[in-house]
């Protein structure tokens, strides 16, 4: 077991492979017959492969077998069942080589939803959290060495990420830049479901900050011996630390700011699937170049309109249900926008926006956007061809919405940066729109 703030795993393999766990009980069903071996599980970073598991297997036991192979579709591994596909068939030093790709990360392969956990380890990848809100003397196998911590803290949970660095330089798109340690308050125990609960709550909370798909990666369970009972294995999802979002990476106290107020609206039974879609949304639209900015804006105005229904309909219960579905989309997003304090006027940060808008009458910001998604959707729309060079703004308009009514919900006080902000650079905060206190004041 490595001590605090150094890995449980190597990363430092020049390969971009890492070692998981080796010599794992191993079975499945091929042919009619239970076929035994052992595994090993690894991480390709360096190709993206994902989490891999290794079987090597008496060639007598597969003589038929070819690749592909459609044919195992589970294996049991640690006396864990395991839902898979043969990804390579190849030679092995004592016969055949199966590798087996997971269906679905990550994957349990150690302790169930029963077993009693007093800590959590985490890796995250491509984060950007990079000040910390602490600095904190911690001990590695070699020496004490001082590093940037963020404290995360809510009523249950206590979260450090501690910010690592590897030690040789890696070319992998993916690479480690905290470790996590989640814990109780308290210091209790908790379950290995609970677990599952928390480091879900964690996935969606760094990817609402990031702006990208962001996972706690390979956790591990310590009990109060500090003996591993509990071990799961997923992959970091590409990301790239560079894009934007309105979290900026030396506020680090935005996150602990805004963490316990985000976990109890996540925990809340109605707000908590509305939170994950509009969220998923909201990390799909600011990652589209691959599916172009204007599919960004659509799915941008389905998250503002999900977050309107929850809010105005379900929460503040400002209209009924029909008389939501019944109003204009520019209405529903006036009732979000209006009610969360959002300013709804066309403003100079736009200045594209609104030179159309006075041209075309536009009379404010809900009606622009809705009106750009609706030429996007129908193709006979009168003004598609005026609003070609106005994607990137509207759909920069769109998230900026998006971004402040999740933050407002949340009940977040403090500074974030504004993608409205020409040449914005890292650092460069300013006061949410509700805050009262001087913009750009640091907290």
């Amino acid at each position: 077991m490595t001590t605090d703030s150094e890995s449980y795993y190597d990363f430092e393999n020049v390969e971009g492979i890492v070692p998981i766990a080796n010599d794992l009980p191993c079975s499945f069903i091929f042919d009619q017959r239970e076929i035994r071996g052992r595994a090993k599980i690894s991480l390709d970073l360096k190709n993206r492969g994902g989490i891999k598991i290794d079987v090597g297997c008496d060639p007598t036991q597969l003589s038929k077998i070819s690749f592909p192979n459609d044919d195992i579709k589970e294996i049991i591994l640690n006396n864990h069942k395991i839902r898979v596909f043969v990804s390579n068939i190849r030679p092995d030093p004592i016969g055949i080589g199966l590798t087996f790709t997971p269906n679905i990360e990550p994957i349990q392969f150690l302790g169930d939803d029963n077993t009693k956990i007093s800590k959590i380890i985490f890796h995250l990848f491509n984060f950007k959290d990079s000040k910390g809100t602490a600095r904190k003397l911690v001990s590695t196998s070699e020496f004490e060495t001082s590093r940037a911590v963020t404290e995360l803290i809510s009523n249950e949970w206590k979260i450090e990420l501690h910010h690592f660095s590897l030690s040789k330089k890696s070319e992998n798109p993916l690479h480690l830049t905290h470790i996590g340690y989640v814990s109780k308050v308290d210091d209790s125990q908790f379950d290995g479901k609970t677990a599952h609960e928390i480091l879900a709550n964690l996935y969606w909370f760094f990817s609402f900050c990031q702006a990208t798909f962001c996972s706690p990666v390979l956790p591990i369970g310590i009990d109060p011996s500090g003996k591993t009972v509990w071990l799961q294995a997923n992959s970091p999802r590409k990301s790239d630390s560079g894009e934007l979002s309105w979290f900026d990476p030396h506020h680090s106290e935005e996150l602990s700011q805004l963490f316990p107020k985000f976990l109890s609206i996540a925990n809340n039974e109605k707000w908590g699937d509305t939170l994950h879609h509009a969220i998923y949304w909201y990390v799909r639209s600011n990652n589209s170049s691959g599916t172009g900015i204007d599919s960004g804006i659509i799915l941008t105005q389905v998250a503002i309109e999900r977050l309107g229904y929850e809010y105005a309909v379900n929460q503040r219960r400002l209209i009924e249900s029909k008389g939501f579905k019944d109003l204009k989309a520019s209405d529903k997003f006036r009732l979000l926008f209006s009610s969360l304090d959002l300013p709804i006027d066309i403003s100079d940060s736009t200045p594209k926006i609104k030179s159309v808008a006075e041209k075309f009458g536009y009379i404010d910001n809900p009606h622009f956007l809705t009106d750009v998604r609706n030429s996007l959707v129908h193709p006979d729309h009168k003004r598609q061809k005026d609003f070609s060079t106005l994607y990137y703004d509207t759909w920069r308009l769109g998230l900026w919405y998006l971004e402040l009514a999740i933050l407002k919900i949340c009940d977040y006080h403090g500074t974030y940066a504004n993608r409205l902000t020409d040449g914005l650079w890292v650092g460069q905060v300013e006061c949410v729109p509700w805050d009262k206190r001087k913009d750009g004041e640091d907290s």
